[in-house]
């Protein structure tokens, strides 16, 4: 029997110290970076998925706030292959560069994602490339 999971991210707003949280982390490569302090609240808007184990592929389709359904991704779960779609700057960039990390540390296979519903606005501010990012990794810690 197939195992499908519900997830939901929420997008988040800052308060004080923007990109300062993960911009932080790069004080290991540059000790005059200084350290990231943000206030963050998490917001009631966000994607909601259902996603599931796939045995070769990132599968993704999204729905925008507005409900349409850009073109579904399918990408083969070799590094090389996500690496420069995570480059490319493309509509799935990010998720791609999540699955390529995950290949890159971790021993995975690929993860179907069905984003059916997204109420966080794009491009306001609210985290919604952040948010997917996380619900990238959260299918592939399903």
């Amino acid at each position: 029997m197939e195992r499908h999971y519900e997830l939901f991210v929420p997008g988040r707003i800052c308060l004080f110290g923007e990109h300062s949280d993960w911009a932080g982390g790069y004080r290991r490569f540059n000790s005059n970076v200084l350290p990231g302090q943000v206030i963050i609240a998490g917001t009631n808007q966000g994607a909601f998925a259902r996603v599931k184990a796939h045995p070769t592929s990132l599968v993704i389709k999204s729905t925008l706030t507005d409900g349409t359904r850009p073109e579904k991704c399918v990408l083969p779960m070799d590094r090389n292959v996500l690496l420069q779609e995570a480059e490319s700057g493309s509509f799935y960039s990010y998720a791609a560069g999540v699955a390529y990390m995950m290949m890159t540390y971790y021993r995975v296979a690929g993860v179907e994602i069905d984003n059916y519903q997204t109420t966080l606005p794009v491009k306001k501010g609210l985290s919604s490339s952040g948010s997917f990012c996380v619900l990238v990794a959260r299918a592939f810690n399903k």
